[in-house]
């Protein structure tokens, strides 16, 4: 989950100052340096990979408390 959040936040910056993670310049073939409909396809594309990190984290919690609530409870009979 750690990595999840380090890379969309190094993502989310790296956009933002127009670098590579590493700090060096983006690639002129670079994606979101296309601009237009090629930039919009981009990040339409891209935006809900980010939230795969959080949502696995939220239903493995929402996974365990179901599991652990049902073995706490008897079975009826």
């Amino acid at each position: 989950m750690s990595l999840t959040l380090l890379f969309t936040l190094l993502f989310v910056a790296s956009e933002a100052r127009g670098t590579t993670i590493r700090g060096g310049d983006l690639p002129a073939d670079y994606p979101s340096q296309a601009g237009g409909w090629e930039a919009a396809w981009f990040y339409v594309c891209y935006a809900p990979l980010t939230l795969w990190g959080p949502l696995l984290g939220v239903l493995t919690v929402a996974y365990w408390k179901r599991r652990s609530t049902a073995e706490r409870t008897p079975a009826a009979a």
